[in-house]
């Protein structure tokens, strides 16, 4: 028995593979992938530009997981609390539970391994992405149960929907009665718009350019208060009148190489408000930024990246909740072996068959 696979051999090339299904023993196991979301930093690895993250070659890219435990030990399914037959989305980051950092409870382990970008396939048993038909349930990896009622292509969101929650939310201490804005209207981006929305943030404002229209108007769906085109309005003249002159509480950067959002984030977040930076710039410099205006404003700026284990199982609920019309996030579904053309499809702008990309699934 085998597992069929696409390989990322080099940037730009995902090569098919037959994988032998690996022996499992008491504790770890096997998941059979029903569906693997494609994150936008899965674009950066095809192409061999992502920066800050561990990303090997030859590896099997992706780390969005749901599928069902196909196989797994006594000790796996007991300490995962999960049966032979879940449907489960798995965490891609995999610590090692012994080095000082872990030790300590912080972050950063030094041996952590994550699943689709940092454990090449040709490291036994190989199957360590979401590109895949199986995918090997490390010992230390962990699931969360899909609730009932929800589908394997919705629990694919999990992930920005988790890191909308933690970037939206918990992080940034959203408090009822907050005035949020997300720049930037893409997965990341709407996700962080329902996180605030669930925090009970009173007005959510989302920004994005004439290409975004598509996106801006799923944010009005999700139930933004209003969405700036940036193309033709001033963003941080925008916040100023939206909020009377005083600025937004929290203002969240979920873009992907845009440098100018940083000091606009600056100006238009209130005197002792908080900035979240979730967007990766390429390690580029920041053009026009001014450090005294983030000390004169006191304002507490804050990088974050990913999500908790908390976070996926308060996305998974929120999935199951049906409160929000997220389905409208899941604007096209792919098989596996056209997972290249998936890629294109999510760093391509504009309309294009069933609507702007935002969030794009693959399924084996």
């Amino acid at each position: 028995m085998s597992a069929h696979a696409l390989v990322l051999t080099e940037p730009g090339r995902l090569e098919p593979r037959e994988i032998p299904l690996p022996e499992t023993g008491a504790h770890d196991g096997l998941l059979r992938v029903e569906a693997t979301g494609i994150c936008g930093s899965d674009v950066h690895q095809f192409h061999g530009t992502l920066s800050g993250a561990p990303c090997v070659t030859p590896t099997i890219p992706g780390h969005e997981i749901v599928g069902r435990v196909e196989r797994a030990g006594p000790e796996a399914l007991a300490r995962w609390r999960v049966s032979i037959g879940d449907l489960v989305v798995m965490e891609e980051v995999v610590t090692c539970g012994e080095c000082a950092r872990c030790r300590s409870g912080g972050p950063g382990c030094e041996r952590l391994k994550v699943y689709g970008l940092s454990v090449r396939v040709d490291e036994a048993p190989g199957l360590w992405g979401g590109y895949a038909t199986h995918v090997y349930l490390h010992p230390r990896v962990q699931l969360h149960p899909v609730p009932d009622g929800v589908t394997a292509e919705e629990a694919a969101l999990f992930v920005p929907i988790a890191n909308g929650i933690r970037w939206g939310a918990t992080v940034p201490g959203t408090a009822p009665g907050a005035t949020v804005v997300v720049m930037g209207p893409g997965q990341q981006g709407l996700g962080c718009l329902v996180g605030a929305l669930e925090a009970g943030a009173d007005a959510v404002h989302v920004t994005g350019r004439a290409r975004d229209r598509h996106r801006l108007d799923v944010a009005l769906a999700l139930g933004a208060t209003s969405v700036i085109d940036v193309d033709v309005q001033d963003p941080v003249q925008q916040v100023q009148e939206l909020t009377d002159g005083r600025g937004a509480d929290i203002v969240i950067d979920a873009t992907a190489g845009a440098t100018a959002v940083i000091p606009q984030a600056v100006e238009m977040s209130r005197n002792g408000g908080t900035i979240v930076l979730g967007g990766l710039k390429g390690n580029a410099p920041i053009p026009g930024f001014v450090s005294d205006r983030v000390v004169l404003k006191q304002l507490r700026i804050q990088g974050v990246g990913g999500h908790d284990h908390a976070s996926v199982r308060a996305a998974l609920a929120l999935i199951a909740s049906r409160r929000y019309p997220l389905h409208l996030l899941r604007t096209h579904v792919l098989p596996l072996d056209r997972a290249a053309a998936a890629i294109a499809l999510l760093e391509g702008d504009g309309d294009v068959a069933g609507g702007a990309p935002i969030h794009v699934t693959l399924i084996p």
